[in-house]
C-alpha cells in the first residue's frame, strides 16, 4: 500500500459503510495522509475516468495499426 490512491481507496470505502462511525479526519491520521489530499482525490474521480477512457481509446488504435493487414509489426 504505498500509493496514497490506496489508502484514499480505503478511507473512501470506510467512509461511504451505512454504520461507520469514523470520521475522515481520524481516517486520514490513521492512514497518514493529508485531509486535503483525501477530498482532492473524491472530487478528482471524473477527471481520472475520463483519463482512464482516453488511455484506452488510445490503445486500441495502436494495437489496430500493430496489427494492420492481418500481420503484426
Amino acid at each position: 500500500m504505498d500509493r496514497p490512491s490506496a489508502k484514499y481507496e480505503i478511507i473512501h470505502s470506510i467512509v461511504s459503510q451505512k454504520d461507520n462511525l469514523q470520521n475522515v479526519k481520524e481516517l486520514c491520521n490513521i492512514a497518514g495522509v493529508s485531509r486535503s489530499g483525501y477530498y482532492n482525490w473524491v472530487h478528482s474521480a471524473d477527471k481520472r475516468a475520463e483519463k482512464e477512457a482516453q488511455d484506452r481509446a488510445d490503445f486500441e488504435l495502436v494495437l489496430a495499426a500493430y496489427s494492420f493487414r492481418g500481420y503484426d509489426k
